[in-house]
């Protein structure tokens, strides 16, 4: 399966002073399937090292982070590879060597050869690491299968898209028996996620009970290493926090709330446990803004936020199995909204968007606040037919907002003012890769 970072590892490689390369994100997303494709097709020999497996590495880097050493040792190692500039090392579970996250920085001024390095918990190794080599390695996060990963992945003609992105381009709508089946798909996308080894089961089989089974069992391997990898004090901690998450999104007010996953309990009981999460790349965090104002960062609620998973799919894989079937038959009002939102959280991560909520007042929500063509935008998300919103009306008019964007089931519209965009959410991910550049 073709992923985009393939394309971007590409760009990288062809950068005339490039550094060494960390990827970042939660287990079974496939950083290693894509590095080790991206590999075997660009470079004459790759190397890779998995240091979970290939545990005398970890006691080469303890002893020294000299990189002449290093590299003499990795020669002898490795005798018919040159390590010159048509060699990738590919270091793996870098997370288990934090010895060899700090030899970066003198490896990336010796070695001639690329480096990319991955884990699956580099984002907590990272955290903890004193000495991490700032400005000498570039850091990536990689997240599970996008919509239109998935649609290449199902064999989706191209010319379909080809047309969905005219529609939008013009802002039309899109004719009905596309768009019809395009929504089918999208719920598919939501129900089956986008970890690879699930959505190749599904290209295979076409069945959600065996993709089911092992989301399932990809949810019980993140809870093993919440026991295996978490500090001591965490390990408990951690899951409660993470199994707390769909009975947090089913609430009216989606804020998570601490006294949900144990009564009684509070922030700073389960703040270091939330952040271990977030920083396995478990789940992803939306904090509310107390006002709307530039820059919104200077507006943020740190104690106050929602959480999503990481994946629609492994946040759907937890409902139990009636729900599921409602959801496969179009019932996306179940847990008030929170599949939309959860799914329009993701596509905005990953598009390296910071997105935040807003509160105008105490019964009033907009679902997401992003920046878009450099102007604070609002996002609304909707799972039924009932699309119009009186707050995002007024925000759009308080704020006199460039964009404003609804999604929906509906098909393409457009305000009479021009302002807000009705369109289907399986657009949202076109609509942020194909953000005109501000500069």
């Amino acid at each position: 399966m073709k992923r985009k970072i393939e394309q971007q590892l590409l760009k990288w490689k062809q950068m005339p002073n490039k550094k060494p390369l960390l990827i970042k994100g939660a287990r079974q997303v496939g950083k290693t399937y894509s590095i080790r494709a991206f590999g075997k097709e660009n470079y004459k020999y790759m190397v890779e090292i998995n240091f979970e497996r290939d545990i005398s590495y970890i006691e080469l880097f303890n002893k020294t982070h000299n990189p002449i050493e290093l590299l003499d040792y990795l020669k002898i190692s490795f005798m018919d590879i040159p390590f010159l500039k048509d060699t990738l090392l590919f270091l793996d579970e870098i997370q288990a060597c934090p010895d060899a996250i700090t030899a970066l920085k003198f490896m990336s001024e010796v070695f001639s050869c690329d480096i990319i390095c991955s884990g699956s918990m580099l984002g907590i190794a990272i955290a903890k690491t004193t000495s991490f080599p700032v400005g000498y390695v570039e850091t990536w996060d990689m997240y599970p299968m996008s919509f239109l990963e998935f649609l290449e992945a199902v064999s989706i003609n191209k010319d379909i898209l080809n047309r969905i992105n005219q529609s939008l381009e013009r802002l039309e709508a899109v004719p009905e028996i596309l768009h019809d089946k395009m929504n089918e798909l999208f719920t598919k996308y939501m129900i089956i996620g986008g970890m690879p080894e699930v959505v190749a089961t599904y290209a295979e089989t076409k069945s959600i009970k065996e993709c089911l089974m092992i989301q399932r069992r990809i949810v019980n391997d993140y809870l093993n290493d919440m026991a295996k990898y978490a500090i001591s004090g965490d390990k408990i901690k951690a899951r409660e926090c993470f199994q707390s998450i769909p009975v947090q999104l089913a609430k009216e007010n989606k804020k998570f709330q601490y006294s949900v996953v144990k009564k009684g309990y509070n922030a700073r009981y389960y703040d270091s446990s939330l952040q271990w999460l977030e920083d396995s790349g478990l789940i992803l965090k939306v904090n509310r803004l107390a006002h709307i104002a530039e820059p919104l960062v200077s507006e943020v609620e740190l104690s106050v936020f929602k959480v999503y998973m990481a994946d629609c799919g492994l946040f759907i894989s937890q409902f139990d199995d009636g729900d599921i079937q409602k959801i496969i038959r179009g019932d996306l009002s179940i847990y008030k909204g929170a599949i939309y939102e959860n799914i329009a959280a993701q596509i905005c991560k990953r598009a390296n968007k910071a997105c935040f909520y807003y509160e105008p007042s105490q019964s009033t929500e907009i679902d997401f606040i992003i920046k878009y063509e450099g102007e604070i935008t609002p996002l609304e998300v909707k799972a039924g037919t009932h699309t119009t919103s009186r707050a995002f009306q007024n925000f759009v008019k308080k704020y006199r907002v460039k964009n404003a964007f609804l999604f929906s089931k509906k098909n393409t519209g457009v305000s009479i003012d021009g302002v807000i965009k009705h369109l289907p959410l399986y657009m949202l991910e076109i609509i942020l890769e194909q953000e005109p550049d501000i500069f």
